[in-house]
């Protein structure tokens, strides 16, 4: 009984610890190159052209809604995340 209580704590010990060890590797995570730097740049630039994303809004709108709470909070938040952006 004892022995095979020991063998699944090593056990578990080893599935914890292995995939922990190998996350700190950071000689695998390869620098981005210059392409792809570039496609991102360009992915996020509509952002800042106008159009607001939804997690945006959220953000706004959750830190306009400090102090509120309940219905109010609720109402408000309908309220603000449903506005179009002029």
């Amino acid at each position: 009984m004892k022995k095979t209580l020991y063998a699944l704590t090593l056990a578990a010990l080893v599935a914890v610890v292995v995939p922990v060890a190998s996350a700190d590797d950071t000689s695998a995570v390869k620098p981005r190159s210059a392409k792809i730097q570039t496609a991102a740049i360009k992915v996020d630039a509509p952002a800042a052209s106008g159009k607001v994303s939804q997690q945006d809004k959220m953000r706004t709108c959750s830190k306009q809604a400090t102090g509120k709470k309940g219905d109010e909070r609720r109402a408000f938040m309908k309220g603000c995340l449903s506005k179009k952006k002029a």
